[in-house]
């Protein structure tokens, strides 16, 4: 979580005990499914040539997403290249090491009252859509493992690849077969909602998450299909 801040900014003193006691209560609340949130502050009078120079004003708010696979950095053949090759890669790694740029996508700023509910709340739904993907993404990956998910996250793992491989599988490119899958599913959300027993809720999550890769796999197959018109 990062701030970014001047001392001259009247809503940014507002906001200086409000973060303060979000980093209190976030260090209380991680267990061991969480990942950790370090709460830090950006001085734009001191950094604002380097990080500060796109933003709209002050105080801005921005959650960092953590990486979804290491940082492989390619490895470069320094002996092999001439001297003004070697050159222009120092001068290229100077000002866009891959090691200290932040991939845009995994930034989500926040914006909305600045209180500790509201930020509260979109630290806790940034979390939740960013585990959500994760799980997906891994669900996809047929080199991905399910005991490697967190203990709460491997039911719906499981569940998740043998509805993939059975059943999503098999639907790849049948427009309509999805469609009709997706109005099954959807269906059996709607008979199933009033109730409120925990075996009903176990399998309502593992069906809101077969929507949820029906989903996944409907923006493949657009994508797949605009790019082939083009």
């Amino acid at each position: 979580m990062i701030k970014y801040y001047t001392s001259w900014c009247h809503h940014c003193k507002t906001l200086a005990p409000v973060y303060e006691e979000l980093s209190e209560l976030y260090a209380k609340k991680v267990n061991e499914e969480d990942t950790a949130i370090n709460f830090l502050e950006v001085n734009c009078e001191v950094f604002g040539p380097t990080l500060c120079t796109d933003l709209p004003g002050f105080p801005i708010i921005e959650l960092v997403k953590p990486r979804t696979k290491p940082l492989v950095l390619p490895k470069l053949d320094w002996a092999s290249m001439k001297f003004h090759e070697r050159l222009w890669q120092r001068i290229k790694t100077w000002f866009h090491n891959p090691k200290y740029q932040l991939d845009p996508a995994r930034i989500v700023r926040f914006e909305g009252s600045r209180n500790i509910k509201s930020i509260s709340n979109f630290i806790d739904a940034v979390r939740s859509t960013d585990a959500e993907n994760r799980l997906i993404e891994h669900i996809f990956d047929d080199s991905a493992n399910c005991g490697d998910e967190l203990p709460s996250q491997q039911v719906l793992c499981r569940a998740g690849k043998e509805y993939y491989h059975t059943t999503l599988s098999e639907l790849y490119e049948d427009v309509d077969g999805l469609r009709k899958e997706r109005q099954r599913l959807e269906s059996l959300v709607r008979q199933n909602m009033d109730d409120s027993s925990e075996d009903i809720k176990d399998k309502l999550k593992i069906i809101r998450l077969q929507l949820k890769l029906l989903s996944h796999m409907e923006d493949r197959l657009h994508s797949t299909n605009t790019h082939d018109e083009l």
